[in-house]
């Protein structure tokens, strides 16, 4: 069918037809030189013309043809292959590695002529086949199907082929994903589902920074495979000393066990502790009975000064629990005249201050021009609009009533610092707090650690938060009674390690001070070796506002003392440093900047921890991959079943090539064709005009 790109085309190819019309009576019947032709060289040479001239003004017109093309797509077979270290962690390894390149040749060769084969590898990440090596680090299998999905969006998917040992240890369950896919999954289950003898360290949890002197909890987490009734040690050593240890008996097949310990954390520095459970007589992989963390021991003092509206039994408590670390210096003052010199203190916590008589104005002045943290704990003596207007990160609107009794409910996406699983079981039985009856507001940049939970009914009023104000760390204690807390956890426990854990996760953070001049940087005191190695910075200048206009450099040097240099980039208002992936092993940075005619530098210390999720536990998970195929419409199969694999593809009568009609589109000006039509019938005329004698 002929259409036109312009508007009324009808009337302009009338016009064109009597233009054609016109030319042909002014060349032929108005031109002297034409009477002498013939009728017979008339009616050669007239047709000639007009067609000629009205081809050119109708394709002047922008005509096109428009035609329907019929597309065929043979169904796609994606196959996504396990590039995991797993696979190959068992003592046949090289047979596997032979196994699995025979397979995929059979199967590319196979279905190749009837389906369109992508390939694919998983681990870590998800990419397009180019090699298989068996070495990435851990596996997740709910990235690779999303991978896939996402990369043939509205593509004629007939299969997804997985074959690997169901290995799982990263992201989400992937069965979660299934309801999102309209295709089959076959999967090829690898690797050895025996269970075999086999102790292994699940878990260490463990704050990655303390102070010199201090004590500091470990939480260890380990599994006992067929190895009921064997004592075995675990133990825990620095530098090759053994700090402690525990015999540990196992009571049934399948044994889980936890442990928390207690250790000194020493002098200052980055300290490397190994976990190890000693080996039984025909266990075959021993790599998972050693495991290993490190900490970033500091050893400045904290000097923590609380000033509280008169004696309060939460000032107690929290005394308490920070006399116990010889690390923190605390004063207390529960009267005026306060101190008059704040610059030596690392934090300073105000029990109920803004008061109706105090409003705290100056103390906060001094605060911010020193650059120290503040903890505020709310009560009834707190005045709230003087609070409010102090602008400290948050604004309480009262409401009604004096108070009501809200107990913790705790932020699970809160990230600051980390609390024991043991605390976190016993907070939401902790007593309420009396907190405002009010309406809150955080700033950006504050994120609750807990919730108030009101009545049974977990709200989004924060009861403790923490943020950064003009570069201040700041927490807010929105109630009343944490004494209580402590009573709490003695009653159950006979002791006050969870309640004394929390405190001093709080305080330690807010303590910290990162830097005392314009320059700070945000690092990680340990990285895993599959991790981007990022530093953050931030510049102020002596108003202390935020810059981004001075070039930040910085030197990491390695254990061997090898040094790489970089520059951080501007992001937004804060500077970041992503230096990749780096080897193992102990490092430390000096970065500089120039802000006027001042030169501010920082140092630091990290290290980099090998992973070992893929030798964890190498019993192949094919309960796994049995459930992606049937839930899913597909089939589970062995190595040795891959051509009933093949077979049960070609014979699958869901996998069928689709047809889709596409508009197709030319314009008869791009026709080559007819320009040399035209070229002929004007060439021609021109020939017999001449031949004929009419110039």
């Amino acid at each position: 069918m002929v259409s036109f790109g312009i508007k009324y085309w009808f009337l302009y190819l009338l016009a064109a037809l009597l233009a054609a019309v016109g030319v042909i009576l002014i060349a032929y019947f108005r031109n002297k030189d034409s009477r002498e032709l013939s009728k017979t060289q008339l009616w050669i040479l007239i047709p000639l013309r007009y067609v000629a001239f009205f081809l050119i003004a109708f394709l002047l017109l922008s005509p096109f043809v428009r035609n329907l093309k019929k597309i065929t797509q043979n169904p796609i077979v994606i196959t996504a292959w396990d590039n995991s270290s797993s696979m190959i962690s068992i003592p046949d390894s090289l047979k596997v590695i032979g196994e699995t390149e025979r397979i995929r040749d059979k199967m590319v060769s196979d279905l190749s002529d009837k389906y369109s084969v992508v390939e694919y590898t998983f681990g870590e990440q998800t990419s397009l086949l180019q090699t298989i090596s068996y070495s990435e680090k851990k596996t997740d299998y709910n990235d690779a199907i999303n991978n896939i999905i996402n990369n043939h969006f509205n593509e004629n998917i007939g299969a997804l082929v997985l074959v690997g040992d169901g290995i799982n240890n990263q992201g989400k369950n992937p069965l979660n994903t299934l309801s999102e896919i309209n295709f089959p999954i076959f999967t090829l289950g690898f690797g050895d589902t025996t269970e075999i003898v086999d102790s292994r360290i699940l878990d260490i949890r463990v704050n990655r920074t303390s102070f010199s002197g201090n004590k500091f909890p470990v939480e260890i987490d380990a599994q006992f495979s067929k190895l009921s009734g064997k004592p075995l040690k675990l133990s825990i050593s620095q530098e090759n000393k053994e700090l402690t240890s525990v015999v540990i008996t196992p009571v049934n097949p399948n044994y889980f066990y936890s442990e928390t310990f207690i250790l000194d954390a020493g002098n200052a520095g980055l300290k490397h502790f190994s976990v190890k459970i000693e080996p039984v007589e025909n266990e075959r992989n021993i790599e998972n009975n050693i495991s290993g963390f490190v900490i970033n021991v500091l050893e400045d003092k904290q000097k923590i000064l609380i000033l509280s509206d008169g004696p309060h039994p939460d000032i107690g408590a929290i005394k308490n629990t920070l006399s116990l670390q010889s690390t923190y210096d605390v004063s207390v003052f529960t009267a005026e005249p306060f101190p008059s010199d704040l610059s030596d203190f690392n934090l300073l916590i105000l029990n109920q201050i803004p008061t109706a008589g105090n409003s705290a104005s100056e103390i906060l002045s001094k605060a911010k021009s020193n650059r120290i943290p503040v903890l505020f704990m709310v009560g009834n003596k707190t005045f709230l609009p003087q609070l409010n207007t102090l602008a400290q990160g948050i604004n309480i609107r009262t409401l009604a009533g004096s108070g009501e009794e809200a107990q913790a409910a705790i932020n699970k996406a809160y990230g600051t610092f980390n609390l024991s699983d043991d605390l976190k079981e016993i907070l939401p039985k902790f007593p309420p707090l009396l907190v405002p009856f009010a309406e809150y507001e955080l700033q950006d940049g504050f994120t609750p650690l807990f919730y108030q939970r009101i009545m049974n009914i977990e709200t989004a009023k924060p009861l403790l938060a923490t943020g950064i104000v003009e570069g201040r760390k700041t927490g807010f204690v929105l109630g009343e009674g944490i004494w209580r807390w402590r009573l709490f956890d003695y009653y159950q426990n006979q002791n006050h390690i969870l309640f004394n854990e929390l405190v001093n996760q709080l305080v330690q953070y807010l303590a910290l001070r990162q830097n005392e001049d314009n320059f700070m940087i945000d690092f990680n005191p340990v990285y895993d070796e599959t991790d981007d190695i990022i530093l953050k910075a931030e510049v102020y200048n002596d108003a202390y506002e935020r810059i981004n206009t001075e070039e930040i450099t910085a030197i990491i040097t390695n254990s061997q003392g090898e040094e790489l240099e970089y520059t951080f980039d501007v992001q937004g208002e804060n500077y970041l440093l992503n230096a990749g992936h780096l080897p193992m092993g102990d490092y430390s940075f000096d970065a500089e900047v120039t802000v006027g005619n001042e030169t501010y530098t920082e140092s630091g210390q990290f290290t980099i921890t090998p992973v070992n999720f893929e030798t964890l536990d190498l019993k192949a998970n094919h309960t796994l991959l049995y459930q992606l195929a049937i839930q899913s419409g597909g089939k589970f199969f062995t190595p040795e079943e891959i051509t009933e694999l093949i077979a049960e593809i070609k014979n699958n009568n869901s996998l069928k090539a689709t047809s889709y009609f596409q508009e197709m589109v030319n314009e008869l000006l791009n026709l080559k064709w007819l320009f040399f039509v035209i070229l002929a019938l004007l060439s021609v005329e021109w020939f017999l005009r001449k031949y004929w004698g009419i110039y």
